[in-house]
């Protein structure tokens, strides 16, 4: 995968709900934020969740990811650790990495049909 991809793992609809659950990854691409569009699966996306992939603890940059819900698009954001704020105290800052994978969910209203 290559920075920007975004792939879906998993695609659930809840026809009685009106809802939609999607599951997948993205590979950060060093813009801060990375977007997860969704508008080709749902109307309006409610709820989205992100955590970086993998099995070993993860280094300086990036040490944290959010996310965000626009619309349609789940907005993935990534940060770093710096040296600096008050009495040397490490402060948070946006990453560029363009190479972490961070799994993602998100539920959404079900797209209406054209």
């Amino acid at each position: 995968m290559a920075a920007g991809d975004v792939a879906i793992t998993g695609d659930a609809v809840l026809r009685d709900s009106g809802l939609r659950i999607l599951t997948g990854t993205v590979v950060l691409d060093g813009g801060n934020p990375t977007p997860v569009t969704l508008t080709s699966y749902v109307g309006s996306l409610l709820f989205g969740m992100v955590s970086m992939d993998g099995s070993v603890a993860p280094g300086a940059d990036p040490n944290y990811v959010t996310s965000n819900v626009a619309a349609a698009v789940l907005n993935v954001y990534a940060w770093k650790v710096t040296t600096g704020g008050a009495a040397g105290n490490p402060t948070l800052i946006a990453s560029t990495d363009n190479t972490r994978i961070v799994d993602w969910f998100a539920i959404g209203t079900i797209a209406r049909q054209k």
